[in-house]
Protein backbone atom coordinates (compact mmCIF):
# COMPACT_ATOMS: atom_id res chain seq x y z
CA UNK A 1 0.00 0.00 0.00
CA UNK A 2 1.57 3.37 -0.78
CA UNK A 3 2.01 6.12 1.64
CA UNK A 4 -0.61 8.38 -1.17
CA UNK A 5 -3.49 5.83 -0.33
CA UNK A 6 -2.92 5.85 3.34
CA UNK A 7 -3.01 9.36 3.50
CA UNK A 8 -5.94 9.74 1.18
CA UNK A 9 -7.48 7.37 3.73
CA UNK A 10 -7.27 9.07 6.58
CA UNK A 11 -7.90 13.03 5.18
CA UNK A 12 -11.12 11.18 3.71
CA UNK A 13 -11.98 9.75 7.27
CA UNK A 14 -11.36 12.82 8.58
CA UNK A 15 -13.30 15.19 6.71
CA UNK A 16 -15.81 12.30 6.89
CA UNK A 17 -15.92 11.72 10.68
CA UNK A 18 -16.35 16.07 11.26
CA UNK A 19 -18.74 16.77 8.83
CA UNK A 20 -21.24 13.87 7.71
CA UNK A 21 -20.98 11.35 10.66
CA UNK A 22 -22.20 13.08 13.71
CA UNK A 23 -25.76 13.05 11.39
CA UNK A 24 -26.11 9.31 11.75
CA UNK A 25 -26.18 9.35 15.43
CA UNK A 26 -27.95 6.64 17.52
CA UNK A 27 -29.14 7.51 20.88
CA UNK A 28 -26.57 10.38 20.87
CA UNK A 29 -23.93 8.15 20.08
CA UNK A 30 -22.10 8.81 17.04
CA UNK A 31 -19.29 5.60 16.06
CA UNK A 32 -15.87 6.20 15.84
CA UNK A 33 -14.61 5.67 12.26
CA UNK A 34 -11.31 7.22 13.16
CA UNK A 35 -10.84 4.15 15.42
CA UNK A 36 -11.84 1.93 12.68
CA UNK A 37 -9.68 2.93 10.58
CA UNK A 38 -6.65 2.63 12.40
CA UNK A 39 -7.95 -0.95 13.76
CA UNK A 40 -7.88 -2.26 9.87
CA UNK A 41 -4.76 -0.87 8.83
CA UNK A 42 -3.22 -2.48 11.58
CA UNK A 43 -4.95 -5.37 10.30
CA UNK A 44 -4.04 -5.38 6.89
CA UNK A 45 -0.72 -3.50 6.99
CA UNK A 46 1.24 -4.36 10.46
CA UNK A 47 1.84 -2.59 13.69
CA UNK A 48 4.29 0.09 12.38
CA UNK A 49 2.10 1.29 9.65
CA UNK A 50 -0.91 0.48 12.21
CA UNK A 51 1.27 2.62 14.99
CA UNK A 52 2.18 5.59 12.30
CA UNK A 53 -1.36 6.15 11.15
CA UNK A 54 -3.04 5.60 14.72
CA UNK A 55 -0.55 8.56 15.99
CA UNK A 56 -1.62 10.59 12.90
CA UNK A 57 -5.30 10.05 12.97
CA UNK A 58 -5.13 10.91 16.46
CA UNK A 59 -2.97 13.92 16.71
CA UNK A 60 -5.52 15.23 13.72
CA UNK A 61 -8.47 14.53 16.43
CA UNK A 62 -6.79 16.21 19.07
CA UNK A 63 -5.50 19.33 17.29
CA UNK A 64 -8.76 19.74 16.24
CA UNK A 65 -11.14 18.75 19.04
CA UNK A 66 -9.58 17.34 22.31
CA UNK A 67 -8.87 19.88 25.27
CA UNK A 68 -6.41 17.29 26.77
CA UNK A 69 -4.02 17.25 24.30
CA UNK A 70 -2.45 13.59 23.79
CA UNK A 71 -4.86 10.94 25.18
CA UNK A 72 -6.07 10.44 21.72
CA UNK A 73 -2.69 9.90 19.61
CA UNK A 74 -1.42 7.55 22.42
CA UNK A 75 -4.33 5.30 22.28
CA UNK A 76 -4.85 5.33 18.90
CA UNK A 77 -0.67 4.62 18.74
CA UNK A 78 -0.98 1.52 20.85
CA UNK A 79 -3.72 0.36 19.31
CA UNK A 80 -2.40 0.40 16.12
CA UNK A 81 0.79 -1.02 17.47
CA UNK A 82 -1.13 -4.04 19.49
CA UNK A 83 -3.05 -4.79 16.65
CA UNK A 84 -0.75 -4.90 14.09
CA UNK A 85 1.20 -7.13 16.24
CA UNK A 86 -1.28 -9.86 14.97
CA UNK A 87 -0.22 -9.42 10.72
CA UNK A 88 1.15 -12.92 10.45
CA UNK A 89 -0.49 -14.88 13.08
CA UNK A 90 -4.28 -14.61 12.36
CA UNK A 91 -5.73 -15.05 8.99
CA UNK A 92 -6.82 -11.29 7.62
CA UNK A 93 -8.95 -12.83 5.14
CA UNK A 94 -11.77 -13.35 7.91
CA UNK A 95 -14.35 -11.04 8.80
CA UNK A 96 -14.18 -12.10 12.32
CA UNK A 97 -10.48 -9.91 12.54
CA UNK A 98 -11.91 -6.82 12.73
CA UNK A 99 -15.33 -7.40 14.29
CA UNK A 100 -13.05 -8.83 17.16
CA UNK A 101 -10.54 -5.94 16.97
CA UNK A 102 -13.29 -3.25 16.99
CA UNK A 103 -15.10 -4.46 19.88
CA UNK A 104 -11.84 -4.36 21.98
CA UNK A 105 -10.27 -1.45 20.75
CA UNK A 106 -13.88 0.64 21.37
CA UNK A 107 -14.12 -0.58 25.06
CA UNK A 108 -10.00 -0.20 25.46
CA UNK A 109 -9.79 3.14 24.13
CA UNK A 110 -12.85 4.46 26.48
CA UNK A 111 -11.11 2.32 29.46
CA UNK A 112 -7.84 4.42 28.61
CA UNK A 113 -9.64 7.65 28.11
CA UNK A 114 -10.99 7.25 31.11
CA UNK A 115 -8.54 6.95 33.14
CA UNK A 116 -6.52 9.43 31.32
CA UNK A 117 -9.12 12.32 32.34
CA UNK A 118 -9.60 10.92 35.51
CA UNK A 119 -5.59 11.17 36.41
CA UNK A 120 -6.22 14.98 34.94
CA UNK A 121 -8.78 15.83 36.98
CA UNK A 122 -12.00 15.50 35.21
CA UNK A 123 -15.31 14.44 36.93
CA UNK A 124 -16.47 11.36 34.81
CA UNK A 125 -18.48 8.53 35.65
CA UNK A 126 -17.22 5.03 34.37
CA UNK A 127 -20.49 3.28 34.89
CA UNK A 128 -22.75 6.00 32.95
CA UNK A 129 -19.51 6.05 29.50
CA UNK A 130 -20.21 2.16 30.05
CA UNK A 131 -23.98 2.08 29.99
CA UNK A 132 -24.68 5.34 27.83
CA UNK A 133 -21.86 5.73 25.68
CA UNK A 134 -19.83 2.22 25.37
CA UNK A 135 -22.53 -0.56 24.89
CA UNK A 136 -24.15 1.69 21.71
CA UNK A 137 -20.36 2.80 19.74
CA UNK A 138 -19.48 -1.01 20.18
CA UNK A 139 -22.11 -2.54 17.79
CA UNK A 140 -21.73 0.69 15.73
CA UNK A 141 -18.55 0.40 15.20
CA UNK A 142 -18.34 -3.17 14.63
CA UNK A 143 -21.56 -3.11 12.41
CA UNK A 144 -19.39 -0.69 10.56
CA UNK A 145 -16.05 -1.80 10.58
CA UNK A 146 -17.51 -4.89 8.51
CA UNK A 147 -18.37 -2.37 6.32
CA UNK A 148 -15.01 -0.55 5.96
CA UNK A 149 -12.97 -3.71 6.27
CA UNK A 150 -14.77 -5.33 2.78
CA UNK A 151 -13.70 -1.34 0.86
CA UNK A 152 -10.46 -0.98 2.38
CA UNK A 153 -9.37 -4.16 2.52
CA UNK A 154 -9.52 -3.89 -1.78
CA UNK A 155 -7.11 -1.08 -1.46
CA UNK A 156 -4.57 -3.41 0.71
CA UNK A 157 -4.49 -6.30 -1.09
CA UNK A 158 -2.36 -8.75 -0.32
CA UNK A 159 -0.97 -11.43 -3.04
CA UNK A 160 -1.61 -15.14 -1.85
CA UNK A 161 -0.03 -18.12 -2.77
CA UNK A 162 -1.52 -20.09 -4.93
CA UNK A 163 -0.05 -23.81 -5.37
CA UNK A 164 -1.07 -25.47 -8.70
CA UNK A 165 -0.29 -27.75 -11.25
CA UNK A 166 1.75 -26.93 -14.76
Amino acid sequence: MSILALVLIIIINFILQTTIVPYFSILDVVPNTSLIVVVIIAILNGKRVGAVCGLIIGLLQDIMFAMPLGINPFIYFFAGYLIGMTENKLSRESVLLPIFMTILSTIGYHLLYYLFTFFLGYEISIVDIMKDIVLVETIYNTLLSILLFKLLSRFFHTPSIRFSKK
